[in-house]
């Protein structure tokens, strides 16, 4: 879940953090892009720092890894809960999109596409699990942590986590949980983001809003979407995102074209 305030406050820091002042030679024989990307976002060239390169995260098989141990790679990242009645399916459908256009291509072996939790005490690995089959996919991962790891983590991307007990009227008017058919108790509030961390650890671009997406949800995570949701789907609130806006990032960062 979003809201505006939350996206402008987050705009807000990464200005006065002077992210993308700091420039660095580039790896790749083509100019590095800098400033607005062309088809959505912004570039960035920030050094991620070393605590947070080693924050313990695991994925839908309990696999532990960290950011760090990336290195090498592009790594294309999103914020979700599996939780989530607003955004997150549609965020999850766009991330599914990434995927499966990233394994389709040359850069197949050199991007990782990854969606990572703000919600620590619900997502544990099977939770996650659950949340992937539903989109019958592994072409993306999901992701979690501890409580305090993932704090740290979105606090510095500039998007934490807080969390919203719901009123029992609010949690009357959605539906039950997709896997446990239990009347969810609270949310998470985050700002909607995708960001792409490069093969050297910088925080290379961003951009933020509602997923616009271009595909099917799953069935069941669409009975699960409150009348916001629906909405959200039929007609995200601006500013939005789209999986064309990360294929334009990346063919700019790395010289590939994607679809």
């Amino acid at each position: 879940m979003k809201s505006k305030a939350l996206l402008l406050g987050l705009a807000v820091a990464l200005l006065l953090s002077g992210c993308g002042a700091a420039k660095t030679a580039s790896s790749h024989a083509h100019k590095e892009p800098t400033g607005a990307s062309v088809g959505g976002g912004t570039f960035l060239q920030s050094a991620i720092p070393a605590d947070v390169l080693a924050l313990p995260l695991f994925d839908a098989d309990g696999k532990e890894f960290t950011l760090g141990s990336l290195a090498g790679k592009y790594i294309v990242i999103a914020n979700f809960l599996t939780s989530c009645h607003e955004i997150c399916p549609m965020t999850t459908a766009n991330m599914r999109d990434i995927g499966n256009a990233i394994a389709a291509s040359e850069l197949k072996d050199q991007v990782a596409v990854i969606e990572i939790s703000v919600d620590a005490a619900r997502d544990k690995a099977p939770r996650l699990r659950a949340y992937q089959d539903l989109f019958d996919d592994n072409t993306f991962s999901l992701a979690s942590g501890s409580e305090k790891d993932l704090a740290a983590l979105w606090k510095y991307f500039g998007a934490p986590g807080a969390k919203m007990e719901f009123s029992a009227d609010e949690a009357e008017s959605i539906p039950l949980d997709w896997q446990t058919g239990v009347r969810d108790t609270y949310d998470v509030m985050h700002p909607d983001l995708v960001v792409i961390v490069s093969p050297k650890s910088e925080w290379r671009w961003l951009d933020l809003g509602s997923p616009k997406i271009g595909s099917s949800l799953p069935e069941k995570l669409k009975s699960y979407l409150s009348e916001e949701g629906l909405n959200n789907l039929a007609k995200p609130e601006e500013p939005t995102w789209s999986p064309g806006a990360v294929y334009s990032a990346l063919e700019q960062l790395t010289g590939v074209k994607l679809t």
